[in-house]
């Protein structure tokens, strides 16, 4: 008697699902075709992992909930790590049964796994380094700032300085052949620049040309080329070596949510992260695209910094995926996934992981940049973290 009380009592204690929204007769046929377009991308996505979800967040946006949590069930069933909590476009289901069944059944996918330990803390909290960069010759990491507007110089033991400043939003930093590469947004403009290393002066600033911009990450060539992935503009900019101005690399094609952007050894096979396909490999002779092939149970899709070692990709995602840091081996031809495995998930110490870069044989990575923080609010010490290769 008492555990059929106990049981009820837990069933009783879970809310609802509210009551599907009403669309009106102008929304409904604009809704419906919406739903239709995604089941055609669902259809012929490779990777349809987000594409899955992005039917689920058609549905809820529509408040149609029954639904909703039909195409959450199927995704929670795939194991990928996707979770669900962390979209606000879910937040009506929360409490209900069926949204905290479907939760559970995603926490099994999204055990913690820590490979990592501490290599340094930077004090200055508010930084908000969305990327960071490694020069081998003298030993130091480069952070763009997010919120200041500037790169930090650190150590490794923490010890920074002001490298350049006035950038706008700064995301994307690489170090290649005594320069420093980063990416500047701001309301009049987004660019790429180029500083020299050796005495941090402004080299060249190449703007992309247009509105509706906004660069992203970079990788380079060992030929000295150039790529910068451009999100909105959903789309590749390319910078020949000695050029002067930014092109649009495959400009008959879209890289839509462009992201994280690596680059072979041997210069010959670009690596970018974008939706729907998860990673897409470019043939860089040829300009032949495809998706990075690989077995169920892994999702490529929110790929955010995306870098090469050797013959193997290391990738954060985040967002509507549980953060964490993955590292995928690669097929002799770099078109499909031989192995991979999570190197770092449900770290307490996660605070937004974007961005990090590769020093000798192991990966060092920013683990709260503490994003989301208002000006004013009180900043932790950037905790930064390495994981062998």
């Amino acid at each position: 008697m008492r555990l059929a009380l106990i049981a009820f009592a837990a069933v009783a204690g879970f809310a609802q699902l509210p009551p599907s929204g009403t669309l009106s007769q102008n929304d409904r046929p604009v809704f419906r075709a919406e739903v239709g377009r995604v089941e055609k991308e669902l259809a012929a996505s490779p990777d349809n992992c987000w594409v899955l979800n992005e039917l689920a967040r058609t549905w809820a946006s529509g408040q149609q909930y029954p639904e909703t949590v039909q195409w959450l069930e199927k995704i929670a069933s795939l194991g990928v790590g996707l979770d669900p909590s962390r979209d606000p476009l879910y937040k009506a289901l929360h409490g209900t049964r069926e949204f905290e069944a479907i939760l559970r059944q995603t926490r099994e996918s999204m055990k913690p796994v820590s490979t990592s330990r501490e290599a340094f803390r930077i004090a200055e909290g508010d930084l908000t380094p969305e990327s960071e960069a490694y020069d081998p010759l003298t030993r130091r990491f480069y952070l763009g700032s997010m919120r200041m507007g500037a790169i930090a110089r650190c150590d490794r033991k923490g010890h920074c300085e002001r490298f350049a400043e006035g950038l706008g939003s700064v995301l994307g930093v690489k170090v290649a052949g005594g320069r420093l590469w980063a990416v500047s947004n701001s309301k009049e403009a987004s660019a790429l620049v180029e500083f020299e290393l050796s005495s941090g002066r402004l080299a060249h600033r190449y703007v992309a040309p247009g509105k509706g911009h906004s660069l992203n990450d970079i990788a380079i060539a060992p030929n000295g080329d150039v790529f910068a992935t451009d999100t909105p503009g959903a789309a590749i900019w390319r910078l020949r070596a000695g050029g002067s101005m930014l092109e649009r690399f495959l400009p008959d094609q879209e890289f839509r949510f462009a992201n994280g952007i690596t680059i072979s050894g041997d210069g010959g096979t670009l690596f970018v992260s974008n939706y729907p396909d998860g990673i897409s490999a470019v043939d860089l002779a040829t300009g032949a695209r495809q998706s990075l092939g690989h077995r169920k149970g892994l999702c490529l899709a929110l790929v955010d910094g995306l870098y090469l070692h050797g013959r193997s990709l290391i990738a954060i995602q985040n967002s509507s995926m549980a953060p964490r840091i993955i590292r995928i081996d690669l097929s002799r031809d770099l078109k499909a996934v031989e192995r991979w495995k999570v190197i770092e998930r449900g770290n307490p110490r996660f605070n937004g992981i974007t961005g990090g870069t590769i020093a000798g044989n192991a990966f060092y990575y920013a683990t709260n940049i503490q994003d989301e923080k208002p000006d004013g609010a009180a900043f932790d010490p950037i905790a930064i973290l390495k994981t062998k290769l």
